[in-house]
């Protein structure tokens, strides 16, 4: 009978039953993309990753995501609970102590992954994307009544904006308003489909917690994931956003922010944002953060026809 080992991380943490929970397997390249999207659909977390052999010869391994309802070309959170799995089970060479850096071939394009270690744990990082901001191409009052505001708790300072890849970017000013949103589900995937995005992503940064940058609440109905717990693809350009808008120290070049996300889903989780710049601008941004793995199972996806009762 065939055998799927399984195992569920909690990422961006180091607490079971917070941060966001990923599903990792291990040694995929004997699964179709069918099975890989009826696992993932079979796990009901907002994404599962599948580590594979690269197909490109300049590539160390190669990652696959998928939500409940398709496939998505970048997850922050399931690429942390990835590489905590194989430092964990100690795939690569991965020991205790000594850093390493992969390159990781993904529909986005490879992408760098460092393993680092915080106390004999491992603390991941990686760069993403840099990406494009544009101005918000529709009516900010439907925007903010697709998302259970009103427009005056919008900032005053920088509009909403969305990304090349398909994020909506929506500065909040006060804490109070991120916490009071009542979303409406079917209004914001009828913007998503609009205006081709993934997500939205609402943002403040009255934290009121100096080690705090920021906190957000990230919404991807379209993606068959209506809150999301911690959202590392999301946060990471979220400090190109303040960079590129002239909310923080334009002279430094380089930043490091810790962002918070998934308390109003009872998931907190922290995610670290490093941004690098130059005499061009932005010139690389990484994610980072540490996971726990809560569960480990095997699944059987043919036990129907294999089991007899």
């Amino acid at each position: 009978m065939e055998v799927i080992r399984i195992k569920q991380v909690d990422a961006f943490t180091r607490t079971p039953f917070s941060g966001n929970p990923a599903g990792v397997v291990l040694d995929a390249d004997f699964l179709d993309t069918k099975t890989m999207q009826k696992i993932a659909m079979e796990m009901n977390l907002s994404e599962t990753a599948f580590v594979l052999e690269p197909t490109h010869a300049d590539a160390d391994i190669r990652i696959r995501w998928f939500t409940p309802s398709q496939e998505v070309h970048l997850c922050g959170h399931a690429t942390i609970a990835a590489f905590h799995v194989l430092a964990e089970e100690g795939r690569f060479e991965l020991i205790v102590g000594e850093p390493q850096s992969f390159v990781v071939e993904t529909k986005s394009g490879n992408l760098i992954v460092d393993v680092e270690w915080l106390n004999h744990h491992p603390y991941i990082k990686f760069t993403l994307p840099i990406p494009v901001f544009y101005p918000y191409p529709g009516d900010i009052s439907q925007l903010c009544g697709s998302l259970g505001l009103a427009e005056v708790e919008l900032s005053r300072k920088v509009k909403p904006m969305i990304t090349n890849n398909g994020y909506c970017f929506v500065p909040i000013t006060h804490f109070d308003s991120l916490k009071t949103i009542d979303p409406n589900r079917t209004l914001l995937a009828g913007l998503d489909e609009l205006y081709d995005l993934k997500g939205f992503a609402a943002v403040t940064m009255d934290t009121g917690d100096k080690d705090i940058d920021w906190h957000m609440r990230f919404f991807a109905p379209g993606l068959g994931v209506f809150e999301d717990a911690v959202t590392g693809s999301a946060n990471g350009p979220m400090a190109a956003f303040l960079y590129l808008n002239g909310l923080v120290d334009t002279t430094k070049q380089f930043f490091e922010f810790k962002a918070s996300q998934g308390r109003f889903v009872n998931r907190t989780g922290y995610v670290d944002v490093l941004l690098q710049t130059d005499e061009n601008g932005i010139k690389e941004i990484q994610i980072c953060g540490e996971a726990v793995t809560v569960m480990e199972a095997n699944l059987f996806p043919d036990a129907g026809k294999a089991r007899k009762f």
